[in-house]
């Protein structure tokens, strides 16, 4: 199977944060804080966005303007670019 490098690229991006399927899912307390960038159909039309735990869930923190919109600086800090 043969990636394109785009491919590769979006899941390195997003590979370094922690995952959420989806706003909504359970996020361990220990995460709580923890913010990160993600692109799911169901959530922002499409586009980025970035989410937080809360301790319990992934919660929408902000919607970014574009899909691949979203870069993360740490495990506390998620910017829309």
């Amino acid at each position: 199977m043969r990636l394109s490098t785009s491919a590769v690229l979006a899941f390195l991006f997003f590979a370094g944060t922690a995952m959420a399927q989806d706003v909504g899912e359970s996020c361990p307390a220990d995460q709580a804080g923890d913010v990160g960038c993600a692109n799911t159909a169901s959530v922002n039309n499409g586009n980025a966005y970035i989410f937080i735990c809360n301790g319990e869930e992934f919660v929408l923190f902000a919607d970014c303007a574009s899909p691949f919109g979203c870069k993360t600086e740490g495990p506390k800090n998620a910017v829309c670019i």
